[in-house]
């Protein structure tokens, strides 16, 4: 796969840049970073988002648990951004990102325990792999056929991993996963087809997260 440049992926390496930031911060150069500097910094913490610190589910996106976790997630959304910027631009690049964090994010709060603490961008690279769906959709020819092979692959392998190591946020990344689809429909995909089709995508979405919102609040 040819290597291409900052010019060529603005919100990629800045998304890493923001990404490697935030973990200095949090002291993860000193060894792993403290549980307490993560839930300052911005982790998301379930009782806390459904006390109204919604902010949180964003923030968690920039925050990573130890070395290994932020190399993983930063070569995954190297690997995607080299795929998915090009095809969407820097400004749907960063909006498919968050937008499929934050389903992601919204997924966790229903699935896990109130004093959960959740990091990782994870589920918002999860979201660009979403977005690859519709590529590959959208796609013709060959091209179609191989994109969509490499998405089963890749989607096959990362949610067995995922069940196999319950320490992992599986919801999060199936949140992801449905939050950047529908959000590159949203976009208009691709080709910027803003019809019919993407207002559907986009009420869907937002009944999705208000949804899941709501049961997450009636969990208490």
């Amino acid at each position: 796969m040819v290597r291409r440049s900052f010019r060529v992926l603005p919100a990629t390496y800045g998304i890493l840049a923001v990404l490697v930031v935030m973990y200095v911060l949090e002291g993860g150069l000193g060894g792993s970073p403290g549980i307490m500097r993560m839930v300052n910094l911005g982790a998301q913490v379930n009782i806390l988002v459904l006390q109204g610190q919604w902010w949180r589910v964003v923030t968690a996106i920039f925050l990573h648990l130890n070395l290994l976790h932020i190399l993983l997630n930063g070569y995954s959304l190297f690997v995607m951004g080299e795929l998915v910027e090009p095809a969407f631009g820097w400004r749907r690049f960063i909006g498919l990102f968050l937008l499929g964090g934050v389903m992601g994010g919204l997924l966790s709060l229903v699935a896990y325990p109130p004093y959960a603490v959740l990091v990782g961008a994870s589920g918002a690279i999860f979201g660009l792999l979403g977005a690859t769906g519709v590529i590959a959709l959208e796609a013709r020819g060959p091209m179609r056929g191989s994109l969509l092979r490499w998405l089963g692959s890749i989607l096959v392998l990362n949610l067995a991993f995922d069940f196999m190591y319950p320490g992992i946020g599986v919801w999060d990344h199936v949140g992801g996963l449905v939050g950047g689809f529908l959000a590159a429909y949203m976009m208009g995909g691709v080709r910027r087809v803003r019809g019919t089709g993407a207002k559907l995508a986009g009420a869907l979405y937002v009944v999705v997260c208000l949804g899941l919102v709501v049961l997450a609040q009636m969990r208490g």
